[in-house]
């Protein structure tokens, strides 16, 4: 935390909810009051402007920085989620500008992002959801000077409060309609407080981040200029995957904030617990699984933070983030629920009272991979990489440095602000082992290796009979073993540059190794009994080994940090 306090945007952060305290904000979560005090504060501070705003376009001397953001996002989880809702939903809708090739518009909506503004990502429909092609917001050319939109968007974050809002449409015509092919997408800046056809605003109630504003409105004829347009047609798709790709990999880091704050005061609840003459934490169950919870919110921190490295090294040659970007999305907050769940075994019922933060923590977690189904969706994108992943290369592929371990002061990256080539068959990765070779002394890390080579099998000689892109069920199933896999891989990459001490990599990879085994399972149910791919998968399941010395080593580790 020392390190992370050298930025001076933090500290402000720190600030803030130290003076504001967790009794303040757990009575506004029960009254889903919205947080205006802290806008007012970050606006003050300019904090969003001096995390999101580049270099370019910046009059404060900002740049565009991925390690201060995601540090900055960690910690903002660690004191609240739904406040740190508002910048996420802040980067959505602003990034489809930076995008874009409207340079007015950038000038504007940094100019308002400086003046303390926020942003909004208009592209989710009630009767749809994130089902684009269904889109029934719809813009038409209107007379000479411009465009007409009408249509509702649900689920939208900053729908109270956002300065502009940026709405993905589809293009109607004005005379009638070509039912040959399909209407190309059209993104819309509309400026709420200018906009008086935006209307009928509601906040919908939800099981967490409760204070913050997920809503809805309306827009009934609309008129705007040709200018407010950001993007139309492929580069409205390439800004709408563009920005999803790029801005949700960082909910990531807010679960990794919440599982920490929450382990803390599971630690602390239980330093002072005594059932039947004894402290809960030297009870051998609540060790063992207090050690487990530490490993997982260990291996989510050492993944994302290594995938980050990844995201500041992607280029035209290098976009194996695409892969470790969609894993990320999928993986690390539904890590982040198993991480609560083990935890919750050991606070019992202190964690459902109401001015724990542990109580919102369980709701907040859950929220984060369950919207629209947004883990399904990833799963299947890393579907998409199973070939090449395994695919031996044919030169040397380089590993990125690291952004946190190795002193690099990360500049922006041009390629962020660009229309992205998305073929998962162009992506060429290092050898799918080599990241296990320096951790070979650890017997659970061999055992995963076996599991990886046993689906590598199956890759190379039972999907190549099916077709998993035409089952999505499938598809999904294929996705969560290789994202096991490729979270693993990352896991191993960045213990050996963090020197994680082997106990914990050993927790570390019986998880990983239970989880392999577990999907790996699901996948052969899948495939009728004596099938070609059933004895493939049959070397996938393993059994891990982790002695009481590694749970031993782990427990006084965490003793150590937390003061037990």
């Amino acid at each position: 935390m020392a390190e992370y306090l050298q930025d001076p945007s933090l500290r402000l952060l720190v600030d803030f909810f130290r003076a504001k305290g967790l009794p303040a904000l757990k009575e506004e979560d029960r009254r889903e009051d919205w947080y205006q005090d802290w806008i007012d504060y970050q606006a003050q501070h300019r904090l969003y402007a001096s995390l999101l705003s580049p270099k370019q376009y910046s009059s404060l001397g900002g740049r565009f920085d991925i390690r201060r953001l995601t540090r900055f996002l960690e910690a903002f989880a660690y004191f609240s989620p739904a406040h740190a809702y508002s910048l996420h939903v802040s980067f959505l809708g602003l990034f489809p500008i930076l995008m874009s090739p409207n340079e007015a518009l950038k000038q504007e909506a940094v100019a308002r992002l400086e003046g303390g503004g926020l942003f909004a990502f208009g592209v989710s429909e009630k009767a749809h959801g994130s089902d684009l092609l269904a889109n029934e917001f719809t813009v038409t050319p209107g007379d000479s000077s411009g465009w007409m939109a009408d249509g509702s968007k649900y689920y939208i974050g900053n729908a109270n409060a956002a300065c502009l809002i940026s709405v993905l449409a589809r293009k109607g015509s004005a005379g009638p309609a070509d039912t040959t092919k399909r209407s190309p997408l059209v993104f819309v800046a509309i400026r709420p407080g200018e906009a008086p056809a935006l209307r009928n605003v509601r906040k919908i109630r939800t099981l967490g981040i409760r204070t913050a504003f997920v809503g809805e409105f309306e827009v009934r004829g609309h008129a705007f200029p040709e200018t407010d347009v950001i993007a139309q047609g492929r580069e409205a798709w390439d800004a709408f995957f563009g920005t999803v790709n790029f801005g949700k990999f960082f909910l990531g880091f807010g679960a990794i904030g919440i599982c920490e704050h929450a382990f803390t005061e599971a630690v602390a609840h239980m330093r002072h617990r005594v059932l039947f003459g004894k402290p809960v934490g030297e009870m051998s169950h609540i060790r063992a699984a207090t050690a487990f919870a530490f490993a997982r919110l260990t291996a989510m921190k050492l993944y994302a933070y290594r995938a980050l490295d990844y995201l500041q090294a992607s280029g035209d040659d290098e976009r194996r983030y695409l892969l470790f970007g969609a894993v990320q999305k999928a993986k690390v907050s539904t890590e982040g629920v198993k991480v609560m769940g083990l935890l919750s075994e050991c606070i019992g019922g202190r964690g459902f009272e109401a001015e724990t933060y542990f109580e919102s923590a369980l709701r907040d977690t859950q929220l984060i991979p369950g919207l629209e189904g947004s883990t399904h969706i990833n799963f299947g994108l890393t579907a998409q990489f199973i070939d090449t992943y395994f695919t031996t290369p044919t030169r040397e592929v380089p590993l990125p440095k690291s952004v946190t371990l190795d002193g690099i002061d990360p500049d922006e990256n041009p390629y962020w602000f660009a229309a992205r080539d998305r073929n998962a068959k162009t992506v060429q990765f290092a050898h799918f082992l080599r990241a296990y070779e320096p951790l070979r002394s650890v017997a659970n890390v061999r055992t995963f290796r076996k599991q990886v080579k046993a689906v590598r099998q199956f890759a190379d000689g039972g999907i190549s009979s099916v077709n998993p892109t035409g089952d999505a069920g499938l598809l999904i199933a294929v996705g969560k073993c290789l994202a096991t896999i490729a979270y693993g891989q990352l896991v191993a990459e960045n213990c050996l540059a963090a020197k994680v001490a082997p106990a914990t990599v050993s927790l570390i990879f019986q998880g990983l190794i239970e989880d392999l085994s577990a999907e790996a399972v699901k996948l052969s149910a899948i495939f009728p009994p004596g099938s070609p791919q059933r004895a493939l998968l049959k070397g996938a399941v393993r059994f891990p080994r982790t002695s009481a010395a590694d749970l031993t080593s782990v427990s006084e580790l965490i003793a150590l940090r937390h003061g037990t």
